[in-house]
């Protein structure tokens, strides 16, 4: 019997793309920022602080798997080749 693996990753199955706005929590403390690059399990996204310790120590960019983030708001632009605006252009 031969199984055939499912060849999409975690990323490809997920409601997240690059340019989402999305909410986490680092160090106790709940951050919001966006998107910037996506992974096999987790994305990058870039954030601000006003704390001088996390700014040093993780400069404005933090990796999180997917199951630990969750969306604010959409972005404009979809990587995964799907376009969220078809509908509309479409009308």
């Amino acid at each position: 019997m031969l199984l055939v693996k499912d060849k999409l990753t975690s990323n490809d199955k997920s409601p997240f793309d690059v340019g989402d706005q999305v909410s986490f929590m680092l160090e106790k403390k709940k951050f919001q920022g966006i998107i910037e690059k996506g992974y096999n399990n987790s994305y990058m996204i870039g954030f601000q602080t006003t704390d001088p310790a996390l700014e040093d120590k993780y400069h404005g960019k933090i990796v999180i798997n997917n199951k630990n983030i969750t969306m604010v708001k959409e972005g404009p632009h979809n990587s995964k080749g799907k376009n969220k605006d078809s509908e509309a252009d479409e009308k």
